[in-house]
């Protein structure tokens, strides 16, 4: 057995390490909560695990989330309440992505609001007029790859 030498002195030197590592990442958490705190993001993904991966991300840096499952509730919802972010699953049910960011492109209050596409690496699968503050994240999809995503948009 490995840790059959051990004593009381190495398990509290394990657990002191293991505090100092868990405040490190705390305090990396609290800074990027303070950039975005109080912002808005709308999440159109029919995907209920993507779905969960995308509003914990969000709400662990700072973000209030709105979830809708479909493109025409989307549209709906960003044009009852502007979100600061949309993330948006490039496969919708209803009608396509491409379509959907047409729509919202189309509102003067929607235009300029950043668009992360989840399930496409770049925005060359968008026309062209819809690419302005576009990302695309590719699956599987990662809390790093989100946040990394959020940051390149929303600063």
């Amino acid at each position: 057995m490995p840790y059959a030498n051990a004593t009381s002195s190495d398990a509290a030197e394990a657990a002191a390490i293991v505090r100092v590592d868990f405040t490190r990442k705390c305090q990396s958490v609290t800074a990027n909560t303070s950039l975005v705190r109080n912002r808005r993001a709308l999440i159109v993904d029919t995907d209920s695990v993507s779905a969960r991966l995308c509003r914990e991300t969000l709400e662990r840096i700072g973000f209030v989330i709105d979830y809708v499952d479909s493109g025409v509730a989307a549209v709906v919802a960003a044009r009852g309440r502007v979100p600061d972010l949309i993330l948006m699953d490039s496969q919708l049910r209803d009608v396509s992505a491409s379509e959907t960011i047409g729509w919202l492109r189309s509102n003067q209050a929607l235009a300029g609001v950043p668009i992360v596409v989840l399930g496409i690496a770049d925005g060359s699968r968008l026309p062209a007029k819809n690419a302005r503050a576009i990302v695309g994240i590719g699956k599987p999809l990662s809390a790093a790859a989100i946040e990394r995503a959020v940051r390149d948009l929303c600063g």
